[in-house]
């Protein structure tokens, strides 16, 4: 009976400090975050602005999204604000800010029940032949455990998967 309560406390001990030193690495992370990225493709402008503006083909391209909601429409058709679905459940509500077509796209995450806001700004850079590509990522963390877990995927995570994305979907070309 000593064996199983000691292995019980044990368990729990160690359990118990790894929600502590998940939890002190989200509080001691910046909840804000800044980081570019950027690589040149060979691929018009054209083509890579209507893959990274195409809302709707979202959860064909990336994985953890499930599901696009288009909540408001310009009368051209564009998206300018629209929910995703993540495949770990809740929402994300992200809204148009600015469009230069073939140049500028900048979203902006306004709300989500992940307690994170940020903005995302695609450039695009003729450089004959092809694209340069320029990805910036502004964003802010609020919840300590979501701040705790992407650290540990990797803050730049979402960044890095979207030029992959972008950079998969144009290769070979």
């Amino acid at each position: 009976m000593n064996r199983i309560l000691l292995f019980a406390f044990g368990t729990s001990f160690l359990l118990i400090g790894l929600v502590v030193l998940f939890l002190a690495v989200g509080y001691f992370q910046d909840p804000k975050f800044h980081k570019e990225t950027s690589e040149w493709l060979k691929a018009e402008p054209e083509d890579i602005w209507h893959y990274i503006t195409d809302i709707n083909d979202l959860p064909n391209r990336r994985k953890e999204v499930v599901a696009i909601q288009i909540l408001e429409l310009r009368p051209d058709g564009t998206p300018t604000k629209w929910k995703e679905t993540p495949d770990m459940g809740g929402y994300m509500i992200f809204e148009l800010r600015e469009s230069i077509p073939n140049r500028k796209w900048k979203i902006e995450l306004t709300d989500a029940n992940f307690k994170m806001r940020g903005s995302w700004t695609y450039v695009l850079e003729p450089k004959i032949p092809g694209t340069l590509v320029i990805i910036t990522e502004d964003s802010e963390i609020t919840s300590i455990p979501v701040r705790g877990a992407y650290y540990l995927a990797g803050r730049d995570a979402t960044l890095q998967k979207e030029m992959e994305l972008i950079r998969n979907r144009f290769s070979g070309r």
